[in-house]
């Protein structure tokens, strides 16, 4: 190795270890710019009702429904809970109903809702997912400590080689 280089194992950590945390803080910014400047809403996936197409920890962007205008069968909706007051549910489309009610259902579960879904309850229309962002929101809402401490851990291990110097201090003796 050439005096004065940097050694090849801190050049591909460094670069390793900034190019996961450059994806991370730009996939971060690519879930909040529809948000701040469209007026969209965010939401972590919780379950994996919606499983293969969306996953727990995804984060999914909701342009406001269209006035006047229902959703279409398979398209995802972000919706008040008829079942549970004050949650949300993300499911897709599976029916519309005369009066523009919807019946929704996730992918993964094997029989529709039981309870349609009013148009006035509808918060959103699926535009956009962005996998693994939510994860630490996740894990936060469902209080798994050793699982935000790895997550942690490794975040922190991932910004100490970032910061790590290329060039050893007996090089620059």
């Amino acid at each position: 190795m050439a005096e004065g280089a940097p050694h090849p194992i801190r050049v591909v950590t460094s670069v390793t270890s900034r190019t996961v945390l450059g994806s991370l803080v730009g996939l971060l910014l690519w879930a909040q710019l529809p948000v701040v400047a469209l007026g969209w809403t965010a939401g972590v996936v919780q379950s994996g009702s919606m499983r293969p197409a969306l996953m727990p920890g995804d984060v999914v962007l909701y342009q406001p429904p269209p006035r006047n205008r229902t959703p279409a069968v398979g398209q995802i909706v972000l919706a008040q809970d008829p079942i549970r007051p004050g949650h949300l549910l993300t499911h897709r489309v599976y029916q519309v109903l005369p009066n523009n009610d919807l019946i929704t259902k996730g992918d993964a579960n094997s029989t529709p809702d039981s309870t349609p879904i009013r148009p006035t309850a509808l918060q959103g229309v699926a535009r956009l997912r962005v996998p693994w962002v939510g994860l630490a929101v996740q894990l936060w809402r469902a209080r798994q400590p050793v699982s935000e401490a790895i997550l942690l851990l490794g975040l922190a291990t991932l910004l100490g080689l970032a910061a790590l110097p290329l060039h050893s201090r007996s090089q620059h003796k």
